[in-house]
């Protein structure tokens, strides 16, 4: 049988590399691998990693966000984040002024808080074991 044995990584457009790389290095914390460009067409790309998993991020000058109304494609993006407490995460966040949509939410063994990126894609930041007071 022939079946997929992991994910190796998943790709996104970007409006804007700056903000993003900055929201996805500074705020999030994913390691950044390595960037390129811009091109001669104004292209460019990076790739991050986030535990064993990469995300390559491209960027063209004719590229658009998201409708964060009404997405098509991808539904979200989900990141297990290594902090102390969901209060710390979500301090971190407003201190980032990064809009928290909604959250905390507790799930199984987990509680997660959902945020928007600099394009309207919708991420998930979920603790494991956390359980909000």
């Amino acid at each position: 049988m022939v079946r997929p044995k992991a994910l190796d990584h998943l790709a996104l457009k970007v409006t804007n590399m700056d903000k993003t790389l900055h929201f996805d290095h500074q705020v999030l914390g994913l390691e950044l691998l390595r960037t390129s460009g811009p091109n001669a067409e104004g292209g460019r790309s990076a790739v991050i990693q986030a535990g064993g998993q990469k995300i390559d991020m491209f960027y063209r000058p004719d590229f658009v966000s998201a409708d964060k109304e009404n997405p098509v494609g991808m539904d979200h993006l989900c990141l297990i984040m290594d902090a102390t407490s969901v209060d710390d995460l979500i301090a971190h966040l407003r201190q980032a002024n990064v809009e928290i949509f909604w959250g905390p939410v507790e799930r199984h063994s987990s509680t997660s808080v959902y945020v928007y990126d600099p394009d309207g894609v919708h991420v998930e930041l979920r603790l494991e074991g956390e359980k909000t007071a």
